[in-house]
């Protein structure tokens, strides 16, 4: 029997819209002030300079009107009149809690689909043998489909 590819093209389609959510998912952007860069425990940051390039810091301090850390493993200072923009890359948790729960509703909704099938055959099963091993009941008969 021939089936339509519409519930398979579904589901591509809501696998593909949970990968790209995915893509973007348990990260997000925090913009900082230079302040809190020494108030937080701030391990790299992102700056964009006046001249829109973006350099990314490690081990970033504040002295006075500078900032100073790690560009590319090289000591770096940049008056902070010269950056644009300050942020850093921190967890997302609610982004994360539903990219897990959208991963499990389309695996769940997979399931069932795959599950409720109705070209497939009714799944019936039998048992066999002293053992009672549970087989399809068309194992076995070449006429049956199973």
């Amino acid at each position: 029997m021939i089936h339509s590819g519409r519930p398979v093209r579904s589901l591509a389609a809501i696998a593909m819209m949970a990968l790209m959510f995915a893509l973007g998912a348990c990260h997000t952007w925090r913009h900082l002030d230079a302040s809190q860069i020494e108030s937080d425990e701030v391990n790299r940051v992102w700056v964009t300079q006046t001249d829109q390039n973006t350099v990314i810091m490690s081990a970033p301090r504040l002295f006075g009107d500078t900032l100073a850390g790690f560009v590319e493993g090289q000591y770096r200072e940049m008056p902070l009149a010269d950056t644009r923009n300050l942020q850093e890359r921190v967890f997302a948790a609610g982004k994360t809690t539903v990219l897990g729960v959208s991963i499990g509703a389309v695996t769940l909704t997979g399931m069932i689909y795959m599950a409720n099938r109705s070209y497939v055959g009714d799944g019936k099963t039998c048992n066999y043998g002293i053992d009672a091993v549970t087989v399809p009941c068309c194992a076995g008969q070449s006429t049956v489909a199973c």
